[in-house]
This record gives C-alpha cells, structure tokens and sequence, in this order.
C-alpha cells in the first residue's frame, strides 16, 4: 500500500514537473504503444514526403530492468528533485536486498544486491523510467521510447550520409549505456531503410554498426558489432532492392 502511494506521488512530481521525456510512453497514465507508434508513424512519413531516406533503428537493451545501478538512479532522482527524506526512503527501499539462486534442491548462498529495480514490483517500471530518461540528450536522433523499447530515426536524402550519421549517433548511444551500466544485445537490434516505392538501396550504403568503443579511445575491431537489416515491402519481406 504504501509503495503504491509513493508511486502515485513519484508520478504526479514527474509530470507536474515536466521531468519526463516527451516520448516515452511506457508505465505512463494516458499513455500507450499507440501513441508511439503514431509518432514514428508521423516521422517517417514526414521523411518520405520529402523524398528522404529513413533509418530506423531499434534497440534491445540487455536485461534493462535488472541491471540499474542503484547509485546512479539515486543521483538521477536527486537532479529531478527528489532530495531529503524523500531521496533517504528510496535509498532505503532499495538497499538491503538479496538473491538466492536454487538448482536441483540447492540453494547458493545469498547475495546482496546494488543494482536493479524490482520487477513485479509497483515501483519498479516507473523507477526505470527515471533511470533511463535522459537517454534521449546523447543523440540527435529522434528517440521513441516505451519503457526500455528504445528506437532512433534519422533521414536524409543522400542514403550513404544518412548512413554514416546514424553510425556515429549509434557510438554516443553506445558512450551513454557504458556510463549508465546497461548494455545493448546486438544480435537483437534491428534496422530499417524506409523509402519511397522506386528509390534504389546500394546494399554497400547502409552497413550500420554499433561501436562498443569510448569515443576518443583507439579503436578496438573486437568492439564492432553489425546490426541485422530488416527488409520490407508494406507487409512483406523482400531483397535488398
């Protein structure tokens, strides 16, 4: 009961406040998977109007909810506001926990954690919400968010620029999940080249790769991941052309 009233009044400060994300549009009253799919909707359709490319690229965050760092959320929530007893009871929500691991009747020994917000919990999704809510500020892309269902999109006219801008957006992303703790599962991030009916893709043009080095570092080839292309047609599948 309590957690619940908490939670209602976390929300109400987020939004009175105007502290979250103007599209994300998860664990939100009034808010759906409609509202996102409408946005993107509306920016790819802009792009194509006007003769563009669109990329869209879409990013599956590696076990989102149980990887937040308890130390950077509790700093994220004092840089929105929520200071002095308020911040002291979410410390206090959060530590002390522990996991046990059990396997064939075996129990390990427990463990305490520092890291994630509860799933199944009240709290949790909207504590997320506020870990993962500046994510927008290190890239130009146009960000959709629904939770942690996270997808960028960039156009242009000229597709191989378009492509090389993504590139280096995707390497400021790939900077601000390092120094938030999360990581992304490259196998299951996907891309598409949105285009009008008639405009020819040079498969040679729009290689995306997520680049898991620190930008200003020296380059490691290890840290260079491909991201899959996904090809459309409408509502089917079709080849590169």
């Amino acid at each position: 009961m309590l957690e619940k009233i908490v939670s209602e009044k976390l929300i109400a400060h987020l939004i009175d406040n105007d502290l979250l994300y103007t599209h994300q549009y998860g664990f939100l009253p009034h808010k759906s998977t409609e509202h996102s799919l409408m946005q993107i909707l509306n920016y790819v359709s802009k792009a194509l109007n006007e003769g563009n490319f669109c990329i869209g690229v879409f990013l599956d965050l590696k076990k989102a909810f149980d990887v937040c760092s308890h130390s950077i959320l509790l700093k994220k929530l004092s840089k929105m506001g929520i200071t002095g007893i308020a911040l002291s009871w979410f410390k206090n929500y959060l530590s002390g926990r522990s996991q046990i691991v059990e396997v064939n009747g075996c129990k390990s020994d427990a463990r305490e954690l520092n890291i994630s917000v509860i799933q199944g919990s009240i709290l949790g999704p909207i504590l997320f919400l506020c870990y993962i809510n500046d994510f927008y500020t290190a890239t130009t892309l146009f960000s959709v968010l629904f939770a942690d269902d996270t997808a960028g999109f960039g156009n242009g006219n000229n597709l191989k620029d378009l492509t090389s801008y993504v590139n280096q957006e995707l390497q400021k992303i790939g900077n601000w999940f390092r120094s938030n703790k999360m990581a992304i599962n490259t196998s299951k991030t996907k891309f598409i080249v949105f285009r009008t009916r008639g405009k020819r893709i040079d498969s040679a043009d729009c290689n995306l790769i997520f680049n898991n080095n620190e930008i200003g570092k020296p380059e490691n080839v290890n840290l260079l991941y491909p991201i899959d292309r996904v090809h459309y047609d409408g509502d089917k599948k079709i080849s590169n052309y």
